[in-house]
């Protein structure tokens, strides 16, 4: 009996241990989208290519574009939309599978740009990977609705 619960107890620790550690990689990967998403807005080319793969590929609007076309184009235009929007997270889930990460992220984002009110529920997928220099974004995919 002694044996038995002295074997659970060891099992219950290491899990606990592997759990504590996906945990910790998820908040990072979790701070990377955060950091990434300042970036957007801060118009910051520089700590947003730092945190892209170099393969990222990057899907919205029903188009999909390379890590330097997304960054030369959308990456812009992206960042004064947001700036000019509230954005408040609904439900975020984070799953890890070896050296990859999946982040699901419901948002509700509302302001006023170009003049229009706005108001719509939007969804994002990320694909981050762990690299030697941490974890870097090789996937993203943002889909938005209006809100009812």
């Amino acid at each position: 009996m002694r044996h038995t619960l002295i074997v659970t107890l060891i099992l219950f620790i290491s899990s606990s241990f592997v759990y504590s550690q996906e945990s910790k990689s998820e908040n990072m990967a979790i701070e990377v989208l955060n950091r990434f998403q300042q970036a957007i807005v801060d118009n910051n080319t520089e700590l947003a290519s730092s945190l892209l793969h170099d393969e990222a590929l990057i899907l919205e609007s029903g188009g999909m574009e390379t890590k330097s076309e997304y960054l030369s184009h959308h990456f812009h235009s992206d960042g004064k939309f947001l700036s000019a929007m509230e954005r408040k997270v609904i439900s975020r889930e984070a799953a890890q599978e070896g050296s990859t990460i999946w982040v699901s992220t419901v948002s509700e984002m509302k302001g006023t740009y170009n003049d229009r009110d706005i108001a719509v529920n939007s969804a994002e997928l990320a694909v981050l990977v762990s690299t030697d220099e941490g974890w870097k974004i090789s996937a993203l995919h943002w889909s938005s609705r209006s809100s009812r």
